[in-house]
C-alpha cells in the first residue's frame, strides 16, 4: 500500500468515526469533517453499507442515518446531559417552524411561531408559554441544540441580548440563519418511515449487522448480555468481524474472555477514545477512585463482573472520603451522597457500571482497564467544580 493510499484510508476512517460522533455535519459545524466526508464518499458509503446505515447528502450538509435493524437501534449508555423529551419536542417544533422561514429569524420570532403551532387544533404537544421564564430557557436550549446540528447558524454574538430575552422576555434574543440543507436532512420523512416501518431482513444478516453495530457503537460487547445464539456467533466470527471494524474505524477490537471492546488509536489531533475520560474534574476523579476500589472490594463472577451489595457501596464511599477526602471538592467532602452520585453518574454514563434496584453495584468488565492514579502532589490537583 502506497503512502498516499495509506493516508487516504486513515482519512476515510477519521471521517467515519467523526460521523458516528456527529451524525449530521455542515461546513458551519465542522468544516474539516465535512471536507473529509466529501473527499471519501465512496469509502464511507461502503462502511455504512456493512453496518446497515445510509449516508445522505443534500447540498452543503451530510448525515449518517442509522436505519433500525428489525425495528431496533443499538443504544449506548445515556449521557448525563441527554436532552429531555420536552427539549426534543421543542427542537422538532422549531424545526417545523423553520420550514416557513426564509433567510434570518430571531429567537423571539421562533418563540411566537412555536406558541402558535402548539395552540393549533389537533397538535398533541403540551402548550408553550413564552411568558414563563422556564419555558423560554428551554426554547433557548432547543435552539442551541439545533445550532450544534447545523440547522440554525447563529448570526449575533451579543450574549446580553440573549440573556435579556431569556430572563426578562424582552428584545429579539438572538438572530439565526436557517440552513435549509441541514433542515431537510433533519426532517426527512424517509428517515421517519424507515424507523416506523422497518423492512423484513434475513435473521442471519440481521445478527451480523446488529453485532457489528454493537462493536462500533457501544463501550463494550459482553457475552453475558447477548442471546446465546448471538454470543456464539460473535465468538465464531470475532476475528473476521474485528477486522471489518478495524478497517472501518482504524481502531482495534480487543478480545477478552467476557467479550470484546473497540479501542480507537489516538493521533496528534484526536484522542485515543471517544469518551474524554478521565478529565481533571472532581466527579471524574471520584469515579475513577470508586471503580478501582469497587474492583478490589466486590465479589468477582465468572462473567467478568464484580458485584457489591448496597452495604459494601456505602462502605466504599465512606472509605474514599476518609482516605482521599483531602483531594475532593467542598461539596464532596461535606456529603457522602454527593460522592456516591458523582461516581454512579459518571461510571454509568461510560458503560462501566450498572446500579441495581436496591442500590447495589455491578461493575462491568471494561472497568478493569482503569486504575487508581498515584498521588504526585501534596495539594489537591483536581479542578474544584
Amino acid at each position: 500500500m502506497s503512502a498516499r493510499t495509506s493516508e487516504q484510508v486513515v482519512a476515510a476512517q477519521r471521517a467515519f468515526v467523526g460521523l458516528l460522533a456527529r451524525p449530521m455535519v455542515t461546513p458551519a459545524t465542522d468544516r474539516e469533517l465535512f471536507r473529509l466526508v466529501l473527499r471519501h464518499q465512496q469509502a464511507l458509503a461502503e462502511a455504512a453499507r456493512r453496518l446497515g446505515y445510509r449516508i445522505q447528502r443534500v447540498g452543503q450538509a451530510a448525515r449518517l442515518i442509522r436505519v433500525p435493524v428489525g425495528g431496533v437501534v443499538q443504544v449506548p449508555p445515556r449521557p448525563a446531559d441527554a436532552p429531555s423529551r420536552r427539549l426534543l419536542a421543542l427542537m422538532c417544533l422549531i424545526a417545523a417552524c423553520c420550514e416557513e422561514v426564509s433567510g434570518t429569524v430571531t429567537l423571539q420570532r421562533l418563540s411566537d411561531m412555536v406558541r402558535d403551532v402548539c395552540a393549533a387544533p389537533g397538535v398533541q404537544v403540551s402548550p408553550y408559554d413564552p411568558d414563563v421564564k422556564a419555558e423560554r430557557r428551554q426554547l433557548r436550549d432547543a435552539a442551541a441544540m439545533l445550532a450544534r446540528w447545523g440547522v440554525l447558524n447563529r448570526r449575533t454574538s451579543d450574549e446580553k441580548m440573549l440573556d435579556e430575552w431569556t430572563e426578562d422576555g424582552s428584545g429579539p434574543g438572538a438572530g439565526y440563519e436557517v440552513d435549509r440543507d441541514a433542515l431537510l436532512l433533519m426532517t426527512s420523512p424517509d428517515v421517519l418511515a424507515a424507523a416506523l416501518n422497518p423492512e423484513p431482513a434475513d435473521p442471519d444478516a440481521t445478527r451480523t449487522v446488529r453485532l457489528l453495530r454493537a462493536l462500533v457503537e457501544t463501550p463494550a460487547v459482553l457475552y453475558a448480555d447477548l442471546e446465546p445464539s448471538d454470543a456464539e456467533a460473535l465468538r465464531r466470527h470475532r476475528p473476521r468481524w474485528a477486522g471489518l471494524v478495524a478497517q472501518m474505524t482504524g481502531g482495534t477490537v480487543e478480545s477478552r474472555q467476557e467479550g470484546a471492546v473497540l479501542v480507537l488509536a489516538g493521533t496528534d489531533d484526536r484522542p485515543a477514545t471517544v469518551a474524554d475520560w478521565p478529565r481533571a474534574r472532581a466527579a471524574d476523579w471520584v469515579a475513577l477512585l470508586a471503580a478501582d476500589q469497587a474492583g478490589r472490594d466486590g465479589t468477582p463472577h465468572d462473567d467478568g463482573t464484580v458485584r457489591l451489595t448496597p452495604y459494601q457501596v456505602g462502605e466504599l464511599i465512606d472509605d474514599l472520603l476518609r482516605s482521599r477526602g483531602t483531594y475532593m471538592n467542598d461539596r464532596q467532602r461535606s456529603d457522602p451522597a454527593v460522592v456516591l452520585d458523582d461516581a454512579q453518574r459518571v461510571l454509568t454514563e461510560l458503560g462501566l457500571l450498572r446500579v441495581t434496584g436496591d442500590g447495589g453495584w455491578t461493575l462491568l468488565p471494561p472497568a478493569a482497564r482503569y486504575r487508581d492514579p498515584d498521588i504526585l502532589f501534596s495539594e489537591p490537583t483536581v479542578e474544584n467544580r
